[in-house]
């Protein structure tokens, strides 16, 4: 028997998968609550009980649409791969997840694209994301033997933030000069790099 809550929380859950499409596919300002809560199948009420304004499905949707973009381009802790084996893959995975249909970039760049206001939840939610991608990025560095891993953690943030701002204005897929650039980077640090990345 379905309870009370159990209810509640599937309501909520389609109202955030629907914005979740919504807000990827169309853009966040261009995305009103009438068209979310019409994609979900729900009243604006039951919306509006769940997400008191847009800014609260806004600050829950990017949490969301951010952890499925990194668990798309992290590899797994037993992958297998050394520390810089780790990182070129975060660049060949973004780069293989550029050719899929649909493909709209970082969530968290657009975001804050959309989103001018400095004092917007979203932004300590985006720089949060960012954060957690250039931690990811040093400890692999310190793994390999880095020279300075903090600056290396905050180059390979930059490339990354560049390659997914050069694939969404162009609307193209992630470049192969990536993977160069990002083994230049590992190579001035002194790290052995494998013979081949591993690429789209």
């Amino acid at each position: 028997m379905t309870t009370d809550v159990e209810a509640l929380d599937a309501v909520r859950e389609r109202v955030l998968e629907a914005a979740c499409r919504l807000f990827a596919g169309r853009g966040i300002n261009t995305t009103g609550v009438d068209l979310v809560s019409e994609a979900a199948g729900v009243s604006k009420r039951s919306l509006y009980q769940r997400f008191p304004s847009k800014d609260h499905l806004i600050a829950a949707y990017l949490p969301r649409a951010t952890e499925r973009f990194l668990d798309g381009v992290i590899p797994p802790e037993d992958s297998g791969l050394s520390p810089a084996a780790r990182i070129l893959e975060v660049f060949a995975a973004t780069q293989r997840k550029s050719h899929e249909p649909g493909f709209r970039g970082c969530p968290v760049l657009n975001a804050t694209a959309e989103i001018s206001d400095m004092e917007h939840p979203v932004r300590d939610i985006a720089v949060g994301y960012k954060e957690q991608l250039t931690t990811y990025f040093t400890r692999q560095a310190e793994a390999a033997g880095a020279a300075a891993p903090a600056l290396l953690a905050e180059q390979l943030t930059m490339v990354f933030d560049g390659a997914m701002a050069y694939a969404s204005v162009r609307g193209k897929s992630v470049p192969d000069s990536v993977h160069v650039t990002v083994r230049t980077l590992l190579s001035a640090q002194g790290l052995r790099l494998p013979s081949q990345a591993t690429k789209a």
